[in-house]
């Protein structure tokens, strides 16, 4: 990986983590967790996934080297798969 590459990984990775955070109602704290605590509100939801979803996120993606797509299955499944709640500590393991 060249330094640009490298560089817009660490640029876009922390985006990508806050986005999810929002979709899955959770805290993030400065480029690392925060104590597990839900937040979410349907705007926050909507809102990231929205971006998520859309041709921003794609784009952002690519120059960092990975696939939204593959962000955005993973953050459905995951918001599925534990409700949030009492277990918004095992909903952060999956969000990290």
């Amino acid at each position: 990986m060249d330094g640009r590459a490298e560089g817009a990984r660490d640029l876009v990775l922390p985006i990508f983590r806050l986005a999810v955070c929002d979709y899955l109602g959770l805290r993030y704290g400065h480029d690392g967790p925060d104590r597990p605590r839900a937040c979410r509100t349907r705007q926050d939801a909507a809102e990231a996934g929205l971006f998520l979803t859309g041709a921003w996120a794609a784009h952002l993606a690519e120059n960092a080297g990975f696939r939204a797509e593959m962000v955005w299955r993973e953050a459905r499944s995951n918001r599925r798969a534990v409700p949030l709640g009492r277990q918004a500590t095992t909903r952060w393991r999956y969000a990290a």
